[in-house]
């Protein structure tokens, strides 16, 4: 049986930073690798808003394509240009990266594409209670950029990201015991303060919308507890604390498998410091073990169905734990050890947790015929 190309049209602003770049290392990079192209419409090329979704339609009237998708809402893809391009025949997916903390971004638009992707599954019922046909996994990771490097086990914990709020308090709980952390983070300056209050002065400002879900009183009641709490200031005169810059993407991967552990946080904004935390998944969980690294975080009880605890990843549950876990895979566990931990979890992201399988099951929803891989 021939099957003809899949075709993607991704409408997308892609600004020039790593908070958007990371979707062509990971999405349009490793559905290359499997013959799927994606072509993409960058809303920001243009300068009305009218004529920006005049050419959209126009774009995906140009080429059989066979998946039009976005993770943008109304304001961005009209429903009118919605609708015009289901007309041409073409099945529409809205990703919704960032669902389980801004639902309802997505709210007015969401009943209007054929399948929305929901990263994560708390706020579901929302999404069903306005229409939505969805599905939800949640993020992965490109195995051919994220691979195992050959090397030494370095013998510290290393933190990639941003030390704020709850995750401070755990980088301080570490190097006040005396486990070495290297922490690949930019140091902020004075506007990025600045603009840090400003969300947090957001946040009480939509005090309204947060307060009609579980999930949005969490992160108002985290954002005032963490306000006050000292310890979310990064000790950074520790001599157990080594600052680095934040690595490129190629660099992230060797770092993640070069290390004996790789610290993931798990929960989601300020909400470590409360006694129920917002549980977490992101790009990190998956990056680490694809990379062949230890994933070393608090337990979740959603990442525990993806990786098995001390098959595949290391998980702590509460101070004590944190710091005896560290210090057995960082001084106690032989080399060999680590070796086989790092290489179960290379194997089980491998076999589950690719972007290509993600996209399969959309194409199997959505009756988008592909090339047996």
């Amino acid at each position: 049986m021939r099957y003809k190309p899949v075709k993607i049209l991704y409408a997308l602003k892609m600004y020039n930073n790593p908070m958007y770049e990371w979707q062509r290392v990971h999405i349009f990079n490793e559905l290359e690798h499997h013959g799927i192209q994606i072509d993409l419409f960058n809303p920001l090329e243009y300068l009305e808003f009218d004529e920006m979704n005049k050419k959209l339609i126009e774009s995906a009237g140009r080429s059989e394509y066979s998946l039009f998708m976005t993770a943008h809402n109304e304001e961005v893809v009209t429903v009118e240009t919605l609708q015009k391009i289901e007309k041409m025949g073409i099945p529409t997916l809205l990703i919704c990266f960032d669902n389980l903390l801004v639902p309802y971004v997505h709210r007015k638009v969401a009943k209007y594409y054929d399948l929305v992707w929901l990263t994560s599954s708390e706020n579901k019922n929302l999404f069903l209670k306005w229409g939505a046909n969805t599905i939800v996994m949640p993020y992965a990771a490109n195995p051919f950029f994220f691979k195992p490097y050959k090397g030494n086990h370095i013998k510290k914990l290393s933190f990639i990201g941003s030390p704020y709020g709850s995750r401070a308090n755990t980088i301080n709980k570490l190097i006040a015991d005396r486990v070495a952390v290297d922490l690949y983070a930019n140091k902020k300056n004075a506007s990025a303060l600045k603009d840090e209050n400003r969300k947090i002065s957001r946040l009480f400002t939509k005090s309204f919308i947060y307060s009609r879900y579980p999930v949005g009183r969490k992160l108002m009641a985290a954002a005032m507890l963490q306000k006050f709490n000292t310890q979310a200031i990064l000790n950074e005169q520790s001599d157990n604390l080594c600052r680095f810059d934040s690595p490129s993407f190629a660099d992230m991967a060797r770092l993640y498998s070069e290390y004996r552990l790789s610290f993931s946080s798990t929960t989601a904004r300020n909400t470590g410091i409360l006694k129920n935390p917002v549980e977490i998944v992101n790009l990190r969980s998956f990056e680490i073990p694809m990379s062949g690294g230890i994933q070393f975080c608090h337990y979740a009880s959603e990442l525990a169905q993806y990786f098995t605890e001390d098959k595949e990843i290391v998980f702590y549950r509460n101070d004590k734990e944190l710091i005896e876990k560290a210090r057995h895979y960082l001084y106690t566990v032989t080399d060999e050890e680590i070796s086989r931990l790092k290489g179960n979890a290379r194997r089980r992201a491998l076999s589950d947790h690719t972007w290509y399988a993600r996209f399969s099951k959309i194409f199997q929803i959505l009756h988008i015929s592909t090339p047996i891989q």
